[in-house]
């Protein structure tokens, strides 16, 4: 396992963002102000910057902003929402995650409450959970997915959750389970292992 080092990270992501900022400014209508162009930037894109390991090798990540993109199953679709919201808590801070409309994720919401998820980096671009008693169940979902930032799946051969923030390619070992809404840059900022509790939203 590599640990995740974010120097330099807000500066980039600073860069990254005050160009795409000129790019949208090109193209806005006249009379739109500065503040209406940062809130679009922000809404329609992902933030990218390097992370470097302790080794010093790098790794390319993106911090999801706002955008609404979801990944994909073999056929090319994608999942739909089931309306309900969990909540992750990590020192204090919040991860907003949408739950996804499939049998994979009612049977994870059985399980909430949890207490003392232990999680850790995993390869700069995922939060991976410990799972110490069963394994979550897919129910009746099909492996295969191919999943965006931001999205929270479960790995049926460890039979554990994760949650991407970074690209990540098409597996046939994920079933997807839902999409942080907000608080991505909460996952993205624990170089280190940590522990946080899970609950679903009134």
């Amino acid at each position: 396992m590599k640990k995740i080092k974010l120097t330099g990270f807000l500066a980039a992501a600073a860069v990254l963002l005050v160009t795409a900022c000129s790019a949208n400014r090109e193209s806005a209508a006249p009379g739109t102000t500065a503040a209406e162009i940062v809130a679009e930037t922000v809404a329609e894109t992902q933030t990218s910057a390097e992370a470097q390991s302790s080794d010093g090798s790098q790794y390319s990540f993106a911090v999801q902003t706002g955008g609404t993109e979801i990944g994909t199953y073999p056929d090319g679709s994608s999942p739909g929402y089931n309306g309900i919201r969990v909540k992750l808590t990590v020192d204090g801070e919040e991860v907003i995650i949408a739950m996804y409309d499939n049998t994979a994720a009612v049977a994870f919401l059985e399980r909430l409450p949890m207490e003392n998820l232990e999680f850790y980096d995993l390869s700069g671009i995922e939060k991976p959970a410990n799972v110490s008693d069963e394994p979550f169940s897919i129910a009746d979902e099909e492996p295969g997915y191919d999943p965006v930032a931001g999205e929270m799946v479960i790995y049926r051969p460890w039979g554990n959750f994760t949650i991407f923030y970074g690209d990540f390619r098409h597996s046939d070992e994920l079933v997807p389970l839902g999409k942080v809404e907000s608080g991505l840059e909460v996952l993205v900022g624990k170089a280190d292992d940590f522990t946080g509790s899970m609950e679903i939203m009134e």
